[in-house]
């Protein structure tokens, strides 16, 4: 029996305890650190600003003139024909369809939640003018949303969390003093399943000199793994921008664009030594159960530019070109991690959580996105019409930093696994009377190339949208669009174990959008 009884035998002193508490802090940084996912979760953003835009797939490089011209193309605004003040409501439906793989356990799991907000605010204003046209304005949009829920259980025979928090060569040290052999550990979570003898220190193994005399409390068996993943908040946009007419049917316009959001991830896996088959004999420990939680709240903001042409090359077709500085954000996270442990004899510890704790506290950081270059086409005739965009960005110039700690391996990453990727959208309406109908496709590629995803996954991102427009009487009218996105992901429930728990989704997202005009 390893620990079927538990005592501090292997802490050591208090003075043994504060070192293993304070070379966990002198890492927390480094395990906490984000990496190239987090940053292009909060980068990427979703075609559709408007109900109009969104009815059309996102379309409006060329030009358009309600407000997701601040994001598409800002020369579009010069378009306008008269001032207005626009606003819109977002209704938002995400089903996570998962499926829990493990070497003895297969099954599947439907979770669905909501989310409901403003979608869009503006107001354009047309200058007077003797000659040309110039439009200056405002807006507040909602560009990404970070909304989804995934649950799953299931039976590992496998390996357990237990597996996971063991630490490797290089991330611990053995101390001695005159109470006992203690270690210090330079990787937050393996302390934190030392100090809940989710882990613990095996005397025979530390007396022979074993390389990595630990030993895990699950090491027989089989046992129920369940838990969820929350994702919440959203990504908006402050713009103030403009456009004027350079010249006979040419626009030029400028956006400065500040996006700001918060972001919500929750965590929480629970194990189950549901047939005992840790009991404390024939080598084992007597280990019940235990529930892993962690949490991260991300504050966003960042700023850029954007600049764009919009000109009439005749009476049916437009055309337009916009850049995209490089987006600086600064992000603040708010971390916490929690384990707690049960074992048969009625033991129970639990660590983490309190601000004074390993794997809790706060990490701020930086990054940086790529330039972003997009063109678009229209081409109208007889009531109808029809857009086209490609916009190109490379994702592996993405570079993130920090005060406090060197991101060179997670930019390495960034550099070797992402690639540049081309956006498309298309979207098509016509006038049918005061009613305008729209439609629309957007084909987003994933980033990620073969060194760094799981191929068998398709996680391009797919959207199909549809709206209409109905004309209440000349200066107002009210927009409605709909969109629906489809990607394939993949959740580690942890990772650096053999065999390890995976949870693959497919995930159909659903956005509507309903938006009234006013025009004076």
């Amino acid at each position: 029996m390893m620990y079927s009884v538990r005592k501090n035998s292997f802490l050591g002193s208090y003075s043994a305890r504060f070192l293993i508490i304070l070379t966990c802090f002198l890492s927390v940084g480094q395990s906490n650190a984000q990496t190239g996912d987090d940053a292009l979760r909060f980068a990427q953003r979703m075609p559709g600003l408007t109900a109009s835009s969104m009815g059309m797939g996102g379309v409006g490089i060329s030009g358009v003139t309600d407000a997701s011209a601040f994001f598409n193309n800002p020369a579009g605004l010069g378009w306008a024909t008269s001032s207005n003040v626009s606003g819109s409501l977002s209704a938002l439906s995400t089903l996570d369809d998962g499926v829990f793989v493990a070497p003895s356990s297969m099954s599947q799991f439907k979770n669905d939640v909501t989310a409901a907000g403003i979608g869009s605010v503006s107001y354009l204003f047309k200058v007077p003018t003797t000659r040309g046209s110039m439009v200056v304005g405002a807006g507040f949009n909602q560009v990404s949303t970070f909304s989804r829920s995934l649950v799953f259980s299931g039976e590992n025979n496998a390996n357990s969390l237990t597996d996971y928090l063991m630490p490797v060569s290089g991330e611990f040290e053995l101390q001695e003093d005159d109470d006992g052999v203690f270690p210090l550990f330079d990787r937050t979570l393996s302390f934190i399943g030392f100090e809940t003898y989710a882990i613990d220190l095996d005397a025979v193994a530390v007396q022979n000199g074993d390389a990595n005399p630990f030993v895990p409390a699950v090491n027989a068996g089989t046992v129920r793994q369940a838990g969820y993943v929350d994702e919440s908040g959203r990504m908006m946009e402050i713009n103030i921008g403009g456009a004027m007419e350079v010249a006979k049917d040419v626009m030029v316009g400028l956006t400065v664009s500040a996006p700001y959001g918060t972001y919500s991830f929750a965590r929480e896996l629970t194990e189950n030594d549901f047939l005992n088959d840790n009991d404390g004999t024939n080598g084992t420990t007597d280990f019940k159960e235990l529930q892993f939680n962690e949490q991260v709240e991300s504050e966003i903001v960042g700023v850029n530019l954007r600049l764009g042409v919009s000109a009439k090359v005749n009476a049916s077709t437009k055309v337009g070109l916009t850049i995209e500085t490089p987006t600086w954000y600064a992000v603040e996270d708010v971390y916490s991690t929690k384990l707690a442990t049960r074992f048969d004899n009625g033991d129970a510890f639990q660590y983490g959580g309190d601000s004074d704790d390993a794997g809790t506290g706060t990490f701020d950081y930086s990054f940086v996105t790529p330039w972003k270059v997009g063109m678009g086409a229209e081409y109208a005739v007889a009531g109808a019409k029809i857009s086209a965009d490609v916009e190109w960005i490379d994702w592996s110039q993405m570079e993130l930093d920090s005060d406090g700690y060197s991101f060179f391996d997670e930019n390495f990453d960034i550099t070797r696994g992402l690639d540049a990727v081309t956006n498309v959208r298309i979207g098509a309406s016509y006038d049918v009377g005061k009613t305008t109908l729209r439609g629309g496709l957007a084909m987003y590629p994933d980033p990620h190339n073969e060194t760094s995803s799981n191929t068998s996954l398709d996680t391009d991102r797919v959207y199909v949208s549809a709206g209409a427009t109905y004309n209440l009487a000349d200066n107002m009218k009210i927009d409605f669009g709909w969109m629906a996105e489809a990607f394939e992901d993949e959740y580690a429930v942890y990772n650096e174990v053999n065999d390890a728990p995976i949870v693959t989704e497919d995930i159909i997202r659903s956005r509507v959008q309903i938006g009234f005009t006013f025009g004076f």
